[in-house]
Formats: structure tokens, C-alpha cells, sequence
């Protein structure tokens, strides 16, 4: 992204942009990502014996520059290990989560933990954090948005090709399960993709992790029908503004199954 300054265009990386990405390594006394990650690569994988993943002991041992309470560090530590544990049960090789899936799953941890239980701070520490970084910013370069309580419904991860997001997917499916148990106001839990045979492979994917998935129907009437927790597949090719003819196609403005 480009900026100017000074009538000069200035370049800045995407990832410096990620403000809700800066706000979570603020919590643990990083100013960036880079440092974050080159520091928790020298964390072991897995957990140890006393069932505490080394990502956690790594993190604990930063003291006075991490803001989360210790507590609810090892909280999300045991959420975490509870949610593999479940995934692995089908499992003939469990799955071990490289250090920047670990955070990753944190970080959605962290997130939904204050989505669901402190919003109303979540909002406040956000802007706070905005604030703070809008006025250390140069004349000239673009300043961050304000967040509102809709802009926290959106949540996405921005990584590498062969980094393990259909894993990471699963755990997030688990964890917001875990927070929203009732599944207040869903209607569906929708996963797609962008053709059938990625469709067949997510639901063998989701079945090897203990995932309930069904093919997606419109004939049925979201999680009255298939039961709160099924992930209903479709390929976004038969998502269309308005059907026409018998087909597979589900028009999506008007179809109460999928607003």
C-alpha cells in the first residue's frame, strides 16, 4: 500500500496495516511481527509432561512485557490442547502444531475469548491502540480506522501457502464451538469452496478431525435440520444472485439459508 508524505509516495507493507494483528503482539510486548515470530521459532513443538505447550512456557517467560494474566494464558493453553487432543482422537498420526499455527490458534483464543466475554473493552483497548498509533504516524501517512462493534464480526488469517490453514480452520470451528456453545443466531455453519473436488477433500479432511460436514441443501432448513454443529459444504461456482432453471445452483440474496 501506498502513502504519501511530503508529496513523496511511501510504501507500506501489508502486514504493518494488520492493526488487529498489531494489538495481539502488543499483548505480549512485541512492536511487530517479525520479532514475534523469530523469537517464538526458538520455542520446542508440542506440549511437555505437565501438559503445557512450550509456546506458553516461551511467552510466560517474557514477565512484566506480556498484558495477558498468566491465568488466562494457561486457560487458552488448555483450550488449545483439549481441541487437538479431540482432533487426534480419529487420528492414526496425531497432528503437532508448528510454532506459528500455536500462535495462531492463540491469537483466535484471545480473540474470542474477549469477543464473547469483554467486547465493549475489546472495542475501547482497540481505539486506544489506534489512537496511540495514529498520533506516533508521520504528517502525511494514512492513519487507521476507527473500529465499531460490526467491524469485530470479521475475522480472517493471512498465511502462507502449505501452512496448515485447513488444520488451524478446524481448532477455530472447535474454539468458536467453544465460546458460543449455544450457537446464538446461526443459522448455518457454512464452509466454502472453490470446486467439488476441493469439497470432497475438506470433508474427509473434517471427518479424519472429528467434524461433523454434510453436502449443502437447499431443501433443508439450515441447523434445524442438520443439527447446530454440521459444516455445510458448497462450491462458491453454485452461489448465484438469482436461479434459474432446476440445477445445483442456491441463489444467495434470496435464500434465508445462507444471509
Amino acid at each position: 500500500m501506498a502513502t504519501t508524505q511530503n508529496g513523496i509516495q511511501q510504501y507500506v507493507k501489508l502486514e504493518e496495516r494488520l492493526v488487529l494483528l498489531a494489538w495481539l503482539n502488543g499483548q505480549f510486548g512485541y512492536g511487530n511481527n517479525r520479532d514475534l515470530l523469530a523469537d517464538m521459532k526458538e520455542a520446542a513443538e508440542g506440549f511437555d509432561a505437565s501438559g503445557r505447550s512450550y509456546v506458553y512456557h516461551r511467552l510466560e517467560a517474557r514477565g512484566h512485557k506480556i498484558k495477558i494474566p498468566l491465568a488466562d494464558l494457561a486457560r487458552y493453553d488448555d483450550n488449545v490442547r483439549e481441541h487437538l487432543y479431540a482432533m487426534n482422537a480419529r487420528r492414526p498420526e496425531p497432528i503437532t502444531l508448528r510454532y506459528f499455527q500455536h500462535l495462531a490458534v492463540l491469537y483466535t483464543e484471545i480473540f474470542l475469548d474477549w469477543y464473547f466475554r469483554r467486547r465493549s473493552e475489546m472495542l475501547r483497548s482497540l481505539n486506544g491502540f489506534v489512537e496511540k498509533r495514529n498520533a506516533a504516524k508521520p504528517a502525511g501517512e494514512l492513519k487507521d480506522e476507527k473500529f465499531f462493534e460490526p467491524d469485530l464480526k470479521k475475522l480472517a488469517f493471512w498465511m502462507a501457502t502449505g501452512s496448515g490453514k485447513t488444520l488451524i480452520m478446524h481448532v477455530n470451528y472447535r474454539q468458536f464451538l467453544h465460546y458460543n456453545p449455544a450457537s446464538a443466531g446461526l443459522d448455518n455453519i457454512l464452509l466454502i469452496t472453490p470446486n467439488e473436488g476441493l469439497s470432497d477433500q475438506h470433508m474427509a479432511e473434517m471427518a479424519a478431525s472429528g467434524i461433523p460436514a454434510r453436502r449443502f441443501d437447499l431443501n433443508e432448513s439450515g441447523l434445524m435440520t442438520t443439527g447446530k454443529d454440521v459444516v455445510r459444504v458448497i462450491e462458491i461456482t453454485k452461489l448465484v444472485e438469482e436461479k434459474r432453471g432446476g440445477g445445483v445452483s442456491v441463489p444467495w440474496r434470496r435464500s434465508r439459508a445462507i444471509t
